[in-house]
């Protein structure tokens, strides 16, 4: 509407986009929907809110990439290049931070993860801390099934790439469904990233978490749908 204000926290978000593309300084955003349907297809709800909570593993990677050095670091924490894994091992070696020589956008690396597949790509949780820089992962996971706290994971949709207004854009989009006889409570919503490491192993690196601002329920018999979408701007 004409004469609308934007919020504070927008302005300085719209504020930082145009000076990273004058200052061609790449600037990135993220975004986190979840839309709930009920039984019959129906949207009941739906949040939407910035995801501001990459995490020092993503970082970590993205200084390993644009810099080309190893994260060779057996500790992990501030002033170290390493990661660390879902399962809490230091993550560490002779090699870079990257994803696979393989394709990223297929479902075997990356953030696409097959049905049924709970371990990586988008995960949700019913933990209620706030985030943290040294996350690793879901403080209360939502794990795969159909029995008490449980969800069923169905396979991350085709990758959804787009270029417009000098900005590129990327949707990874997942459904969940619930069946188990009792409301669903999201609380958390987390990006794990399948990789392969020098040497061939696959390591699982949560690299983004946040905390919802407010709770998603989903009702037995209903289906959730998280979308992240993830921006960057490059110079007009």
């Amino acid at each position: 509407m004409p004469g609308t204000k934007l919020d504070p926290k927008e302005q300085k978000y719209k504020q930082l986009r145009k000076l990273g593309q004058e200052l061609r300084v790449p600037i990135s955003e993220a975004f986190i929907e979840l839309e709930v349907f009920d039984k019959d297809g129906r949207l009941i709800q739906r949040h939407r809110q910035r995801s501001h909570s990459w995490t020092r593993n993503a970082y970590n990677a993205l200084f390993s990439n644009l810099a080309s050095v190893n994260v060779d670091d057996s500790t992990f924490g501030a002033g170290y290049l390493s990661g660390k894994d879902t399962g809490g091992a230091v993550v560490y070696g002779a090699w870079g931070a990257y994803i696979a020589s393989a394709t990223y956008e297929g479902t075997s690396y990356g953030f696409r993860a097959a049905a049924a597949e709970d371990t990586w790509g988008i995960l949700v949780g019913s933990g209620e801390n706030a985030e943290s820089f040294e996350d690793y992962v879901l403080q209360t996971q939502i794990t795969e099934g159909t029995g008490a706290g449980e969800i069923t994971h169905i396979a991350s949709e085709v990758a959804d790439k787009s270029y417009a207004d000098t900005t590129w854009t990327h949707s990874l989009v997942r459904y969940f469904n619930n069946n188990t006889g009792a409301n669903r409570l999201v609380n958390e919503v987390a990006l794990v990233c399948k990789y392969t490491r020098f040497g061939g192993s696959n390591v699982l690196v949560l690299m983004s978490r946040d905390k919802l601002a407010s709770t998603v329920t989903v009702p037995d018999t209903g289906q959730l749908k998280v979308t992240y979408t993830v921006e960057l701007a490059y110079p007009a």
